[in-house]
């Protein structure tokens, strides 16, 4: 077997099963070197072309140097779509090959091939819409409102530098560019190979702790293994990569939009906290919706093939 053809095959358990655990970890963890080589590869590369290209001209440093933050956002961003392409191939196969059987709570059988968006898919996905705004909203102002952003100086920086940039950038970078990309390392790649590796439980939870560990920071990796969790747990649900993209998008754009600039500011301590803990209990209202709408569905199917 060649090493790429190991790396980017999509195997299934039944072969899995016959590695060795370093093999198998191998399969787990090269796909997301290769990500980072490229993607920091790209960044270097991009940033030495943009010295070159515009530092001989002074008026042009000029505008660069006011907007540094949103220059290094568009260029994190290109070099995050170039690491996403080096490993598309591989995520094209679990996609494809997973398509209707992502795995879920309790391995639940697939649904059935449908063709075109009903009416009860297009809620489904609105109430997962509402889910991200809602907990993403939440436990920023609780992580805002107890201190607990300022305790970290590395956050603190790496907030500086998101809000540093321009807000349209904002939105594209963090709404659109970084979940496509870090769903296709954590989801798409990391998640389902474990899944079929090491079982669905061990899965959702280092899939979703790495996930929050490599942003960086403590704050971060918190806030990040909390939504990790949420996000891996829906993918499972809803049967479907779309699941992931529009909650990890979703949640990004609203506390983008909604921290922006110290959007919340003016409203008072009092107000915020209130505004936090509504949001956080409308968060579990709709997870618990979620859930049992969603897994009721697929019990009644799984129910319907046994009897056919």
């Amino acid at each position: 077997m060649s090493f790429w053809k190991m790396i980017y095959f999509r195997w299934d358990e039944k072969e899995l099963r016959k590695w060795t655990s370093l093999k198998r970890t191998a399969y787990l963890l090269l796909p997301l070197l290769i990500y980072f080589v490229v993607h920091d590869a790209a960044e270097i590369f991009l940033v030495l072309l943009v010295q070159t290209v515009f530092g001989a001209a002074e008026a042009a440093g000029t505008l660069l140097a006011s907007a540094e933050d949103t220059v290094r956002g568009i260029l994190g961003a290109l070099a995050a779509l170039a690491g996403t392409a080096a490993v598309f191939p591989a995520l094209k196969r679990e996609l494809d090959a997973g398509k209707n059987a992502c795995g879920g709570a309790k391995d639940r059988a697939p649904h059935e091939e449908k063709k075109g968006v009903d009416a009860d898919e297009i809620t489904a996905y609105a109430f997962l819409a509402a889910l991200a705004v809602c907990l993403a909203a939440g436990l920023n102002i609780f992580f805002y409102q107890t201190g607990l952003i300022g305790m970290s100086q590395s956050y603190s920086e790496v907030q500086a530098r998101q809000y540093g940039m321009h807000f349209a950038a904002g939105l594209v970078l963090y709404g659109v560019i970084s979940p496509l990309a870090e769903e296709t390392v954590f989801r798409g790649l990391l998640y389902n190979r474990m899944r079929r590796c090491f079982g669905y439980s061990l899965a959702l939870v280092v899939s979703s702790f790495l996930f929050g560990a490599y942003h960086g920071n403590w704050v971060q990796a918190i806030y990040g293994t909390i939504l990790g969790l949420v996000i891996t747990y829906t993918y499972g649900l809803y049967e479907s990569f779309a699941a992931p993209l529009l909650f990890h998008g979703v949640a990004n754009v609203s506390v983008y939009a909604l921290t922006y600039k110290d959007a919340l500011g003016g409203l008072g301590r009092r107000n915020v906290m209130i505004l936090g803990m509504v949001m956080l209990f409308a968060a579990a209202v709709i997870f618990w919706y979620i859930t049992k709408k969603l897994m009721g569905k697929q019990d009644a199917i799984q129910v319907a093939r046994k009897h056919r």
